[in-house]
């Protein structure tokens, strides 16, 4: 039996993708583990499937390449999980490069903690500097400020989200946290997004281990319309949609709840407004802290209207 499966989901993006897979490849895989990796492409163009043929010829492990062109996030991923033949699945994100020891890392972690569930953090790389506005990017990594190993609380007690979490850089022992061989995630998430986030904490929630393995690092390439600003906006948008879905699908008193939220939301709006206009923020390409507060109290007002996707030029091509 194969003991751990690397999925990738890929859309248009053969040239980062094959990065991704020559790091996979690379793995020093110290622990011995029999390996495959599986790549799902979500573009009707079947930009990847070349990628994959080229580097699938004498490869150290099996490759795979499948396609599932359904536009929905977690009909996507679901069949990424579907696919994998190992008792481990290991995510990352078509743009993001492993470290040579990723998997050993993120799998010791695993075990060593008796956990079912493990991430590690991304860094990030840019085309020239980091944005004006976040001149340590610190908005493009995931860094928890968590001992190595520690067991991530992932939710206070009354459901509020603690971590944003998404499913790049990820590990899940399937059998532990889909035990009746159930669809992973929700297709109502799927579409207007969250559904990661969703995940983790739903599993979280029924009792799994998500454990921090520090030292299990992917670096992310960060495209450059990712970093302007009117793109770092409609994301703080659609991340407050997020959270707000999420918190009052698990919150046990959802009335109050959305009332708290709405007014967060609107407090969040108003003195975002007032912060952008005393420092001159509208229309600045260095600052964005005020309309950034702002967009995440619209988010929260504005919860049903989802933004879904954000529509991105396509990417680079293999060359």
């Amino acid at each position: 039996m194969t003991d751990l499966s690397i999925v990738i989901c890929t859309y248009d993006r053969p040239a980062s993708l094959e990065a991704t897979l020559k790091s996979c490849l690379a793995q020093t895989n110290a622990l011995g583990l029999s390996i495959e990796i599986v790549v799902v492409d979500n573009h009707p163009s079947g930009s990847a499937r070349t990628v994959v043929e080229s580097l699938a010829q004498g490869a150290r492990w099996p490759m795979r390449y499948v396609t599932e062109l359904t536009r929905n996030m977690s009909t996507l991923r679901n069949r990424g999980f579907a696919e994998a033949r190992g008792r481990l699945a290991s995510l990352i994100d078509d743009d993001e490069v492993a470290e040579p020891d990723w998997l050993d890392q993120l799998v010791g972690a695993l075990r060593d903690a008796n956990a079912d569930m493990a991430v590690g953090p991304r860094h990030a790389i840019f085309a020239g500097e980091p944005p004006p506005y976040d001149p340590k990017g610190s908005q493009f990594v995931r860094i928890f400020d968590l001992p190595d190993g520690a067991i991530i609380p992932l939710t206070a007690p009354s459901g509020k989200p603690r971590f944003g979490m998404g499913t790049g850089n990820s590990l899940f022992d399937l059998s532990r946290c889909f035990p009746n061989g159930e669809p992973a995630m929700r297709e109502a998430f799927g579409d207007a997004g969250g559904e990661d986030a969703e995940l983790f904490i739903r599993l979280y929630r029924e009792g799994c281990r998500i454990v921090w393995a520090a030292r299990a690092v992917v670096t992310e390439t960060v495209a450059p319309h990712r970093t302007a600003v009117t793109y770092r906006l409609i994301r703080a948008r659609r991340e407050a949609q997020h959270y707000v879905s999420i918190y009052l699908d698990v919150t046990p008193h959802p009335r109050l709840t959305w009332a708290t939220l709405m007014a967060k939301g609107l407090a969040q709006v108003i003195v975002g407004f007032v912060l952008s206009a005393l420092t001159f923020e509208f229309g600045s390409e260095r600052r964005l802290r005020g309309r950034a507060l702002m967009e995440h109290g619209i988010g929260k007002l504005l919860w049903k209207r989802a933004v879904g996707y954000i529509a991105e030029p396509s990417l680079n091509r293999a060359t």
